[in-house]
């Protein structure tokens, strides 16, 4: 029985650290995102300077880096949507059936989610050995830069998903954080229900 409040104690130290990863991965996604815009921006820019003026400036490198930026942040961004439990899934299934059989599909669930993020990681790898051999063509890097964000995308979403499979497994509560996106949803919801 001693082994519960215990083997609690070092998963709450597990979680803190993975909590304070996928911050840091969050705001990674984010200054991606951020990147994305500012290049697009320059090359709209660079076309627009060169319609209404005639001045030959061009940004070919601007499309081709925020299609690696993007890349970027949709798996870097991923990976903290699987450790916040937002990935889409069928929850009606899981709401029907008694919390006993629910947490072993939500179980089931987080092992099928650990197996294409491996699957995954052992592609982007792959990936990665050949994009040592193969260049960008605007930017002139190789393409091992790109493949290698898909890597650690992957690799965080394998952490983070088996940091979920054992929190199931030991039955920990989650702490019930609602932001002010889940806020806004429930004050919709209320208020169509009561125009209804």
């Amino acid at each position: 029985m001693s082994e519960g409040p215990a083997s609690h104690r070092k998963f709450q130290a597990v979680q803190r650290t993975m909590d304070s990863v996928n911050n840091v991965a969050e705001k990674c996604a984010g200054l991606l995102l951020l990147g994305m815009i500012v290049t697009i921006s320059v090359s709209v820019f660079a076309r627009l300077l060169y319609t209404y003026t005639g001045i030959p400036f061009s940004a070919p490198w601007a499309e081709e880096i925020a299609r690696y930026m993007m890349v970027g942040s949709v798996f870097i961004g991923g990976a903290v949507a699987a450790y916040h439990l937002r990935l889409i899934g069928v929850d009606v299934f899981i709401s029907l059936v008694p919390e006993r059989l629910a947490r072993w599909l939500r179980l089931l669930s987080h092992v099928l989610t650990l197996a294409l993020a491996l699957l995954l990681v052992w592609k982007s790898i792959r990936l990665i050995e050949l994009g040592l051999k193969q260049w960008s063509p605007a930017m002139e890097m190789p393409m091992a830069y790109v493949y290698s964000l898909m890597a650690a995308g992957c690799l965080l979403m394998c952490a983070n998903t088996l940091t979920n499979a054992v929190k199931e497994l030991l039955n920990v509560e989650s702490p019930q954080r609602e932001s002010a996106e889940m806020e806004e949803a429930m004050e919709i919801k209320n208020s169509v229900e009561g125009a209804l």
